[in-house]
């Protein structure tokens, strides 16, 4: 047996740009191990793989489908760009008008329909819990840059740069690419899952948008590879920055991230947070973006039997 699957560039309009994502429908009858979706996800090669779950009765009523995501080496509990792009599959290709939350580990994702650039695109609220670690890497050359979470098993260091030419000089996670799944273990307590990634970024200063000031910045995200575009990434930055300048200006702040350039994959990612009333925690996170439909195809189900690793 074999599964339809749809693969989608997201946070662009133009085909071969932004970050590739595959989604792969998993019919109700279908039941799939972990190895066998995390061999799937292997196979594609991608940032990350969308596992789709046919709807049940229960989620067609509720407005609701249910997704997994894995990168090409785990399970992560939730992610930008294939929330974006599946968000814009169900909006526009499969099943327009019948979905408006996206099931996550991280917890519901309600999304809508929006024109970004002219074209067809997505807003969808974050499954946000924002956390700043307790210096976790103190005494490493890169220490004393701050680790956000913006949910539980996505994390970043944050890393601030003078100008698009130190931006371009990166190579690597801080951390060593080998060390980002089990770099974990040095965040806070309760905290210790999922892959950690160096987030770099220029602030490129604000311009006056559409009665709000929204402010520019350049970023790259480099963990086991360079990522595209990191949806998870950039939310979890927007919201360290507002909340590092909570005392001034308004609740809510506009951001502009482009991401993806020194690989020829330009991205642009679209985030407004919103401070609570008190200005000591966030809201809400809202990432919004387009996407643009590249291929269709079947894949194999791998045997039960084949090991996910020889």
């Amino acid at each position: 047996m074999a599964l339809t699957f749809t693969t989608f560039d997201v946070f662009t309009t133009t085909p071969f740009r932004g970050n590739p994502l595959a989604i792969v429908q998993v019919p109700t009858a279908v039941k799939l191990s972990q190895d066998q979706k995390q061999l799937i996800a292997r196979e594609f090669n991608l940032s990350e793989t969308v596992f789709l779950h046919e709807q049940t009765v229960d989620d067609i009523l509720a407005r609701r489908a249910r997704i997994d995501i894995f990168t090409a080496i785990a399970e992560v509990a939730f992610a930008g760009h294939p929330t974006i792009g599946t968000a814009n599959f169900l909006l526009y290709h499969l099943n327009p008008g019948t979905v408006d939350t996206l099931i996550t580990k991280a917890g519901p994702v309600p999304f809508e329909a929006v024109t970004l650039n002219g074209e067809r695109g997505t807003c969808l609220a974050v499954a946000h819990n924002v956390r700043v670690h307790d210096r976790p890497y103190a005494g490493r050359p890169y220490g004393e840059h701050p680790v956000v979470s913006i949910v539980n098993g996505m994390t970043a260091i944050m890393v601030r740069l003078p100008d698009l030419a130190a931006l371009g000089a990166q190579t690597a996670n801080l951390l060593g690419t080998e060390n980002t799944y089990t770099a974990k273990e040095q965040l806070d307590e309760g905290w210790r899952n999922g892959p950690v990634v160096s987030y770099f970024y220029v602030d490129l200063g604000y311009y006056d948008g559409e009665g709000d000031r929204v402010r520019r910045l350049r970023t790259r995200n480099l963990g086991s590879r360079e990522d595209p575009a990191t949806g998870s990434a950039a939310s979890g930055l927007c919201s360290f920055l507002s909340l590092l300048e909570k005392d001034d200006g308004p609740l809510t702040r506009r951001y502009e991230v482009t991401q993806g350039v020194e690989i020829g994959r330009r991205s642009e990612i679209r985030i407004q947070v919103t401070l609570n009333s008190d200005r000591t925690g966030i809201q809400e996170v809202l990432l919004s973006g387009n996407a643009v439909k590249i291929l269709e195809g079947k894949v194999p189900i791998p045997s039960v039997e084949t090991p996910l690793f020889e």
